[in-house]
C-alpha cells in the first residue's frame, strides 16, 4: 500500500519531518490544526503556554555504543501518543539487545510491570538489584503467572525501536507491555501504531539540486480489524491481515518481516518509499524497548 507522503490529511498515516516538539495545547488537542483559522483569545493566550521540555531517556549503560533513541524520534513519537503520556518527561530503557543480551524471554521478563515495580522498590531500599534473566524468574515465581490480572493502576506506554543492517530505523508504540500469551488472542487497542524513518531528496526553494532530509512517518490504527498485538515465546507481532504482519520479530530477535497490513495501513517498514516489493526482510542489528509513564 503507498500513498503520496506528502499527504498529511489521512488520520491512518502521518509523515513529519524530524522537529521540535510543538506547545503543550497542540500535543493536547493531538496537533491537530484548529478547526477555524480565525483566531480567538483563548488560541491567543494558549500561545504563550510554554512548550514541553525535552525528554529524559533514562537507562543507557555509560559503555552503550549503540543508541537509536534521540531528542527528535521521541519528539515524533512523544507527540502521537495519548495526552496523558505525553505530560510524562522521563522514558526508561527496559530492554535493549546491547545491554540485556539477545533473549526474548528476558525481553518478556524486563517489560513485566511487577518486575520493574520489584527493581524500583529494591532501588529504594539499598537492596542489590538483581541482573540476570533465571534469577527474575526464581524471585517472580509468584507474580509472573498472575502479570495479565496486575497491570498496575498507572498507565503506561511502550516504544519499541529497530535499528536493521542497512541501517533503516523503525518500530511501534504500543499501549500494553509485550508478554506471552497463553492463548491465541491479540490485545492492545487503537492508541498503538507503526511508524518509520527514512530518507528523501527534498527540493531546494532556490532551484538548487535536491538535498536528502529525513522524515517520520506514522502508520495509525484504521480500525478495520483488531488484530493489534500478539506474541509468545516463539514471535513477536504487531499488526495483522490475511496473514501478513506490519511488524514481525523471531523468538531469536535476529530477523524480521514487515508486509503492508490492513490494521495500520503501513508501508513496508524497513524500505524507503515505494519499492514494488510485496514484504520487507530485515536483519535485526540493535533493538530497544522503553516504557513511558511512571510505576508509582
Amino acid at each position: 500500500m503507498t500513498k503520496d507522503s506528502a499527504d498529511l490529511s489521512s488520520s491512518a498515516h502521518k509523515t513529519t519531518p524530524l522537529r521540535k516538539q510543538p506547545s503543550l495545547l497542540d500535543r493536547l488537542l493531538g496537533n491537530r490544526p484548529p478547526k477555524s483559522p480565525t483566531p480567538s483569545p483563548q488560541n491567543s493566550s494558549a500561545e504563550s503556554l510554554p512548550p514541553l521540555g525535552n525528554l529524559v531517556l533514562k537507562g543507557y549503560a555509560e559503555h552503550s555504543k549503540r543508541r537509536l533513541l534521540d531528542q527528535e524520534l521521541a519528539a515524533n513519537i512523544r507527540n502521537l501518543i495519548p495526552p496523558r503520556l505525553q505530560l510524562f518527561g522521563e522514558w526508561e530503557l527496559l530492554y535493549s539487545l546491547e545491554q540485556h543480551g539477545i533473549s526474548l524471554n528476558t525481553l518478556y521478563h524486563n517489560c513485566d510491570p511487577n518486575y520493574q515495580k520489584q527493581q524500583l522498590r529494591m532501588k529504594r531500599t539499598g537492596q542489590k538489584v538483581e541482573k540476570g534473566f533465571a534469577e527474575g524468574v526464581v524471585s517472580g515465581m509468584v507474580s509472573f503467572g498472575t502479570q495479565e490480572r496486575n497491570l498496575g493502576s498507572r498507565p503506561h506506554g511502550y516504544v519499541i525501536v529497530i535499528q536493521d543492517q542497512k541501517k533503516n530505523k523503525f518500530g511501534c508504540y504500543i499501549n500494553e507491555h509485550p508478554r506471552v500469551t497463553d492463548h491465541k488472542r491479540y490485545y492492545g487497542n487503537g492508541e498503538c501504531f507503526l511508524w518509520k524513518c527514512e530518507w528523501f531528496d527534498a527540493p531546494a526553494e532556490d532551484g538548487t539540486r535536491p538535498h536528502r532530509q529525513e522524515r517520520f512517518k506514522a502508520f495509525m490504527y484504521t480500525g478495520i480489524n483488531d488484530n493489534i498485538i500478539y506474541s509468545n515465546h516463539d514471535f513477536i507481532s504487531v499488526g495483522s491481515s490475511h496473514g501478513q504482519n506490519g511488524l514481525w520479530l523471531d523468538k531469536s530477535l535476529d530477523l524480521g518481516v514487515s508486509y503492508p497490513c490492513e490494521t495500520f495501513g503501513n508501508e513496508i517498514l524497513n524500505e524507503h518509499g515505494d519499492t514494488g516489493h510485496k514484504f520487507g526482510k530485515f536483519k535485526i542489528i540493535s533493538l530497544e524497548v522503553w516504557r513511558v509513564g511512571e510505576l508509582e
